[in-house]
């Protein structure tokens, strides 16, 4: 299996059963990872940030050091649904280094909430390296399917 999207379920579980995970998706301190293309998340199980296949610290890209976009939205997108999003792009300057995909977690306790795949590797050599969040948004929870 290779990078993919998706919640992760035991975090999204614990912040909303008696475990009182705290998981405060308008944090500007929530982190930004990215990862290769053979990172494998359990969606399932994995509970707590892993660098496992996450980039190296080189070529202007530094592990667990990044923040969310701007301000986090997370609101109303199409009739019941949740929409979660950034304000601004996340860049890494004097990026040097290839990523297919990126987690998201939670400074405060390192809660894995959600991976995206970029659907294949991209790559930037001695440039800027930015994800920007799409008009859709980072992702969305469809409560009435």
């Amino acid at each position: 299996m290779a990078m993919a999207s998706g919640l992760y379920v035991v975090t999204w579980r614990d912040a909303t059963d008696t475990s009182n995970a705290t998981l405060d998706l308008l944090l500007t301190t929530n982190k930004v990872d990215l990862y290769t293309d053979t990172k494998s998340p359990n969606f399932d199980t994995d509970a707590a940030y892993d660098a496992t296949n996450e980039l190296a610290t080189a070529g202007g890209y530094t592990r667990d050091t990044k923040t969310v976009g701007g301000a986090p939205t997370y609101a109303l997108g199409n009739a019941g649904q949740l929409k979660y999003s950034w304000s601004a792009s996340v860049d890494w300057a004097a990026a040097s280094f290839t990523a297919r995909g990126m987690i998201l977690h939670t400074a405060a306790a390192n809660l894995p909430f959600c991976a995206v795949t970029f659907g294949s590797d991209f790559t930037a050599t001695a440039g800027t390296f930015s994800v920007t969040a799409h008009a859709n948004g980072i992702f969305v929870i469809d409560l009435v399917p």
